[in-house]
């Protein structure tokens, strides 16, 4: 199967959006390569490869190229949901005013585009998508319901709460979302509700309990651990998997090894789920595990991108994991890597891009000027590249 469209989703995040200003002055250090990154999106933008081409619009429309953000709205409306996700993507991490009220546009006229950005919102959070958010709670469908609560959890910035609760109190309201809107209260400062996922930790149900088995993570208490060390020696591997990552981030060492061993030695998918649950741990301790990693196993695949993924969002010193990323002998974990430098919009790293500017392979060319230009692209002022 090829994973590349689908890491270039995941890997579409923010871009800087400033108004033009002018300045005389030669372009030089980080904004030279700014300016070689633009070029190098610009000649992506006639690439045969769609994914090429959204990757540099969502770069582009981010310094103002208004044919950058044609081709994004375009690609909204096609039958091909993983172009529609690529796009949806790209301009839910948009700063954009035009970007923004395209999106808004869309969901409200397309039910569809909706459900794919609360999908979206659940992995890449952004506290102003509340308004949008709440008109996913009132789809009937329960899948989108469940990822824009999972989306309000992550977006510490909303305050949906009184929707939430509405949706909480609604009897014909099913009990796997009441326990995710619970979830998303509690991450609100409701602890009252702990008690409630004690409760639900041994529900027949097993979304409910893979719902408490994250939720409980947050609960610093006995009881909480105790329910959680069940959890984890359950034969339901989501369940289990959640819960492992719960108990590590509360401290227990038990977990912290086991969830090295499942991501370097498990099958790819247990590998895969826990590596996106390392964005869960405190921050020294994801380093710690990442290192951990980094020095036992030979991560690849899905695994060592998903890794990458969570590290977009965790708040540690990352300079290991760009050594390591960055020199990976897959394509696809180098470009990962790539779009993690930008994503944390670690400037510092810019010299690090450079090289990947030149890349034989398009889509690490398109990662680098997307990445680049995500940190640097307020810099940018069309007409004096040369």
């Amino acid at each position: 199967m090829n994973t590349r469209p689908l890491i270039r989703s995941i890997a579409l995040s923010l871009m800087l959006f400033t108004g033009a200003t002018y300045a005389a002055e030669p372009v030089t250090g980080h904004d030279r390569t700014l300016y070689e990154a633009v070029q190098v999106a610009k000649e992506m933008m006639s690439s045969q490869d769609i994914y090429d081409r959204i990757l540099a619009a969502g770069a582009l429309s981010d310094v103002g190229d208004t044919k950058a953000l044609d081709i994004l709205r375009r690609c909204l409306t096609v039958e091909d949901t993983v172009v529609q996700r690529s796009a949806i993507d790209t301009l839910i991490t948009a700063t954009h005013p035009n970007s923004i009220d395209l999106l808004f546009r869309t969901a409200s006229e397309r039910p569809e585009v909706l459900a794919l950005m609360a999908e979206s919102l659940a992995s890449v959070p952004r506290d102003d998508m509340g308004e949008l958010l709440v008109k996913a709670l009132h789809q009937e469908s329960d899948f989108v319901k469940k990822h824009a609560l999972q989306a309000l959890v992550r977006a510490r910035g909303s305050d949906e709460s009184a929707e939430v609760q509405k949706l909480l109190a609604e009897p014909k309201s099913s009990n796997v979302i009441k326990a995710y809107a619970s979830y998303a209260l509690l991450a609100e400062g409701h602890q009252e509700l702990a008690q409630d996922f004690l409760k639900a930790a041994t529900s027949g149900n097993a979304d409910i309990r893979e719902v408490a088995a994250v939720a409980l993570g947050l609960v610093d208490s006995n009881e909480a651990r105790a329910a959680l060390t069940l959890l984890a020696k359950e034969k339901e591997t989501r369940v289990a998997l959640a819960a492992v990552a719960s108990n590590a981030g509360l401290g227990d060492e038990d977990s912290q090894g086991r969830i090295i061993q499942t991501i370097g030695y498990g099958t790819p998918m247990e590998a895969t789920v826990m590596a996106g649950a390392l964005k869960r741990l405190p921050p020294k301790m994801a380093l710690q595990v990442t290192q951990a990693l980094i020095g036992c196993c030979q991560l690849k695949g899905d695994a060592a991108t998903r890794v990458l993924e969570s590290w977009g969002f965790i708040n540690a010193d990352a300079t290991t994991v760009y050594a390591w990323g960055l020199k990976h002998a897959e394509a696809d974990v180098r470009m990962q890597t790539i779009w993690m430098i930008g994503q944390r919009k670690d400037v510092n790293a810019i010299p690090l891009l450079k090289q990947f500017l030149n890349d034989e392979d398009p889509g690490i060319r398109g990662m680098a000027a997307w990445s680049i230009i995500h940190m640097n692209g307020g810099q940018y002022v069309e007409g004096i590249e040369t």
